[in-house]
């Protein structure tokens, strides 16, 4: 493994599958590793510590869906994406695989270019989600994404997931501004209703917790961190 690429791990049963989506990865940014047979993917998952896993989800044995959901519960896979690549078209499945915690769905047949794209957008987007530590020393605010955790000042404070998530993107791009629709997209996907006010709603939580002073409310427009 090289340093500076991206591990991606893919758990593809059809072998032609598996040569298109590694072929589509053949650029020296990206590390590719095979898993052939979906009862090894947490073993591999722990082997790698990939970056992104890219999941077939109607697969024998063990499906994609329960995969997806041992990856979640595991710390050592905290930071690892994943995007499920399937022929499974309808809400039944794509509503499944994003309740037991993906980070995208992309429908087969797969285009090469369309689907490295789609990952590049999604790495570059999340990379705040593969960073284990993130330490601002001039206002004493330590965010371990490794455990949930932040300390401010030296105190503990355990956030719920989604606050979490959210000062988490927010510092990880200090004095960028997020739309109130970019924190829904990257953060709550496909489980929120368009206007409801759960991003106001968090906001004001974590301005709670933390003070006021890591998180702007630009009039108008949305939100930044001054972290």
């Amino acid at each position: 493994m090289k340093n500076n690429k991206y591990k991606i791990l893919v758990v593809e049963c059809d072998r032609t599958d598996m040569e298109n989506i590694a072929s589509a990865f053949s650029s020296e940014e990206f590390e590719v590793y095979r898993c052939p047979d979906p009862k090894e993917a947490i073993a591999s998952a722990k082997k790698y510590n990939p970056h992104l896993i890219l999941i077939e989800l109607m697969m024998p044995h063990i499906d994609g869906i329960d995969i997806c959901i041992e990856v979640r519960s595991d710390k050592q896979l905290s930071n690892s994406l994943i995007v499920f690549c399937t022929n499974r078209n309808d809400d039944y499945s794509q509503i499944a695989a994003f309740n037991a915690g993906a980070d995208d769905y992309i429908i087969k047949p797969l285009k090469g270019r369309v689907l490295l794209s789609r990952i590049r957008a999604l790495l570059n987007r999340c990379k705040w989600a593969n960073i284990h530590h993130e330490e601002n020393n001039s206002q004493g605010l330590i965010i371990d994404k490794n455990k949930y955790l932040v300390f401010k000042n030296g105190e503990k404070i355990i956030l719920p997931r989604k606050e979490f998530e959210l000062l988490s993107l927010l510092a990880n791009s200090p004095k960028k501004i997020f739309t109130r629709d970019e924190i829904y997209e990257l953060i709550w996907r496909k489980e929120f209703i368009t206007k409801n006010r759960s991003v106001d709603v968090h906001i004001r939580r974590l301005r709670v917790k933390l003070g006021g002073q890591y998180i702007k409310t630009i009039k108008g427009l949305g939100y930044r961190s001054d972290v």
